[in-house]
C-alpha cells in the first residue's frame, strides 16, 4: 500500500517523467540494455533519492527490468507529489508525500524497510542506517547497497569500520562519471540557478561565501564565476584551500568571508557549518543557502532562537531579524536548495548518475561483489562514458598497440 499526496496529480507526473525519458539516452539504452540479462527479475529495489522525475524514470526502468520496486524520498522536502503519484498509477509502490514532517518522512522509510528489499539504491546512506538500527534482522538479508552521495558513503564507511555491514555496498558517489559531473557540474548549476531563480537577484558583482572546496565547492564556484560573481573559499582542509586558491578564487576563513557576503553558500557535507556564533558576523542582508547534505549544514533553530521576529517574504525564502536588526534570509528552510528550491539537478546529469546507480544494482544482482565497500569497476566507468560521447556523436581514437610502452621498454637505456 503506497502513501502518496493524490493520484489525481498523476497526469502532469507522467509528462515530467516522459520529459526526463527524452533526454536520458543512458538509462533508457545503456542501462535497458545491460538489465535485459533478467538478474533483477522478481528481485525486490528499493530506490531511496529524491523523488522526482529523473528517480522515477529509473524507478521505471527497474521495473521493466522485472524488480519489484517500491520508491521514497531521500530528504522530507525534495518529493514531487505529481511524481509520486504517476509512479502508483504505473502500478510502483511510494511512500513519500512533500513537506509532510520529519516523523512522517522517516515512518516512509521505515515502511519501504518492511517490504525487505533485496537491494537498496540509497542517497545519504538514509535507508540503510535506518534498516541497521530498526530492522537489524532485515538489514542482515539485505543482499547489497548503491550508493549515490559523499556523505552516504562515508556512513558505509563507518559501518564497514565497525564489522556492521555484511553485505556488499557500492560507492556510485566514487565512480569517476558520477562524481566528477554530478557533484561538479550537476550540483554548481543546479544551486546557484535555485538561488536565483528563488531571489530573482543577479548574480554579477556579488560575493559568495562558499563553505567547502569539494567537488561540490569546485562546482559551485566555477559557476559563482561564470556569471560575474565572487567566490570566498573557506575550506579547512589546506590542499583543497591551495587548489581553490591557484583556480583563481579569494581564501580565507569564516571571520574574514562572512562580514562581505551577499550570499553564504555551504558545501561542507557535514553538520553545522553556519552555527549560532556565525550569525554576529554576517552584514544585513545576507543569504544563506545549503547545498551540501539535508538540511543540516545550517542552524536554523539557532537562528530562530537568536531572531526577534521571523516572516517569509518570499516563496522559499524566510526572513531572521536579530536583535540588532540584522536580517538573514535563509532559503528553502535551510534544505538542499537545488532540490527543496529547484528541479534539482540537470537530466543529462542525472542520466549519468543513474546509468552508475543502475549498473551497480546490476554488478549487485549478479552476486559477484564481496562483502564490503567497493568502488564500481573502472572499465564500467569507461563503458559509461563512452555510451554518453557516442550519444552525442563523439567517436574516439583506440590506443595502438605499438603505442604502448613495455616495461623492457621503459628499463632500456638511451641509445
Amino acid at each position: 500500500m503506497s502513501r502518496i499526496l493524490d493520484i489525481d496529480l498523476a497526469p502532469e507526473g507522467h509528462l515530467a517523467i516522459d520529459w526526463a525519458r527524452r533526454h536520458s539516452p543512458l538509462v533508457d539504452g545503456f542501462l535497458r540494455d545491460r538489465l535485459r540479462d533478467g538478474v533483477l527479475k522478481g528481485r525486490k529495489v528499493a530506490v531511496v533519492v529524491h523523488l522526482e522525475a529523473k528517480t522515477a524514470f529509473l524507478a521505471t526502468v527497474l521495473a521493466d527490468a522485472g524488480a519489484e520496486v517500491v520508491v521514497a524520498g531521500s530528504n522530507p522536502h525534495s518529493t514531487r507529489d505529481e511524481i509520486a503519484a504517476a509512479l502508483v498509477d504505473r502500478e510502483i509502490q511510494v511512500h513519500s508525500v512533500r513537506d509532510s514532517g520529519y516523523e512522517a518522512w522517516e515512518k516512509d522509510l521505515l515502511a519501504v524497510a518492511e517490504t525487505a528489499p533485496d537491494f537498496i539504491i540509497d542517497d545519504g546512506a538514509e535507508l540503510t542506517i535506518r534498516m541497521a538500527t530498526h530492522r537489524p534482522d532485515l538489514f542482515a538479508e539485505l543482499s547489497g547497497v548503491t550508493e549515490q552521495t559523499t556523505t552516504g558513503v562515508a556512513r558505509l564507511m563507518a559501518l564497514a569500520e565497525r564489522d556492521m555491514l555484511p553485505f556488499p555496498a557500492l560507492a556510485a558517489n566514487d565512480a569517476l562519471c558520477k562524481h566528477l559531473f554530478d557533484n561538479r557540474y550537476g550540483t554548481g548549476q543546479s544551486t546557484v540557478q535555485a538561488i536565483l531563480n528563488l531571489t530573482n537577484m543577479l548574480m554579477a558583482g556579488k560575493t559568495v561565501a562558499l563553505l567547502g572546496y569539494g567537488w561540490v565547492g569546485r562546482g559551485i564556484a566555477a559557476h559563482v564565476r561564470a556569471l560575474g560573481g565572487t567566490a570566498w573559499v573557506v575550506e579547512v582542509d589546506p590542499v583543497k584551500a591551495l587548489e581553490a586558491f591557484m583556480d583563481g578564487h579569494q581564501v580565507g576563513n569564516l571571520s574574514t568571508s562572512l562580514p562581505t557576503a551577499d550570499f553564504v553558500i555551504t558545501a561542507t557535507g557535514g553538520r553545522r557549518a553556519l552555527s549560532r556564533e556565525h550569525f554576529s558576523l554576517m552584514k544585513d542582508g545576507a543569504i544563506l543557502a545549503n547545498a551540501g547534505h539535508h538540511d543540516l549544514e545550517i542552524d536554523v533553530e539557532a537562528l530562530a532562537d537568536e531572531a526577534k521576529s521571523f516572516r517569509s517574504v518570499r516563496s522559499g525564502i524566510d526572513e531572521y531579524v536579530l536583535p540588532d536588526d540584522r536580517s538573514m534570509l535563509v532559503l528553502a528552510n535551510g534544505a538542499l536548495v537545488n532540490i527543496a528550491g529547484g528541479l534539482g539537478h540537470p537530466i543529462e546529469i542525472m542520466d549519468l548518475s543513474f546509468a552508475v546507480q543502475g549498473v551497480g544494482c546490476h554488478e549487485l544482482a549478479r552476486g559477484e561483489v564481496p562483502q564490503g565497500v567497493h568502488v564500481i569497476a573502472p572499465e564500467i566507468d569507461s563503458e559509461i562514458a563512452a555510451a554518453k560521447l557516442n550519444f552525442h556523436g563523439v567517436h574516439l581514437d583506440r590506443k595502438e598497440l605499438h603505442q604502448e610502452d613495455s616495461i623492457d621498454d621503459l628499463l632500456r637505456p638511451e641509445v
